[in-house]
């Protein structure tokens, strides 16, 4: 499966018709410092200790409703839970096939997460799912991200699990002001189910153009309504980040 999801992904972004308008490629990146390195999705990389992401994403308009958009996330980190092989760069893919029309959006995507090395301990993983965003004015929004587990999963008291990871946000732009800055509201609740339930309250100011401040507060919950059940998860992080946007 991994193959198939890297063939799809060598052709969107090299294009399988050759006439295609390169120029038309977005390219959207930012560089983050990460006080913990601690995701939106409660992942603890580096137990609790502090880290660069790099986010490249590339979107291509094939008509004013459509977007073809690939999402990167590259997470540097010194790897201590293995065992064997020691990871120190994770690589989170999404491919989606964006329709957008009146403030809402539809998109199935492909993702895949792989790393450096391949220990024991699997930890690459692919799944399908589809985001489903709505906007009540330019400002807010509620957002809805399904995905499944295609890979093989994880073995948890000798069973195993295909992954399956449920994620509701609610996003509101321009919230208030700070020293002239304007502020960002993110709100969500994130769950994967078998593993854990992730609370998130997060705030972002953009500083100038390309400069951004976010403080974030993670609750790790071992126990959600939808059906995590792991206790070792339990766990809360505050975060802060420094992003540079280009």
């Amino acid at each position: 499966m991994k193959k198939f999801l890297y063939l799809i992904l060598i052709i969107t972004l090299t294009g399988v018709d050759a006439t295609a308008d390169i120029s038309k490629i977005k390219v959207d990146g930012r560089l983050r410092y990460y006080s913990t390195l601690v995701d939106n999705l409660g992942k603890d990389y580096d137990s609790a200790r502090p880290g660069p992401v790099l986010d490249l994403h590339f979107s291509y308009p094939v008509s004013p409703k459509f977007i073809i958009k690939n999402f990167n996330y590259f997470v540097n980190y010194n790897d201590t839970t293995s065992g064997d092989e020691e990871m120190n760069v994770e690589i989170n893919q999404r491919l989606a096939f964006m329709y957008i029309n009146k403030g809402r959006v539809i998109a199935p995507y492909l993702k895949m997460v792989n790393h450096d090395e391949n220990p024991s301990k699997q930890v690459d993983n692919s799944h399908k799912g589809i985001y489903l965003e709505q906007f009540f004015n330019k400002d807010r929004s509620v957002s809805l991200d399904y995905r499944e587990e295609l890979s093989d999963g994880s073995v948890i008291g000798k069973v195993r699990y295909g992954q399956r990871v449920f994620d509701l946000r609610f996003k509101n732009k321009n919230l208030f002001s700070l020293f002239n800055k304007p502020v960002h509201l993110n709100l969500g609740y994130a769950e994967g189910v078998n593993l854990r339930g992730v609370k998130s309250v997060i705030f972002t100011s953009d500083i100038t153009k390309n400069l951004e401040i976010t403080v974030k507060y993670i609750d790790n919950i071992g126990k959600g309504p939808i059906g995590s059940t792991n206790l070792a998860q339990n766990r809360n992080f505050l975060v802060s980040e420094v992003g540079f946007k280009f």
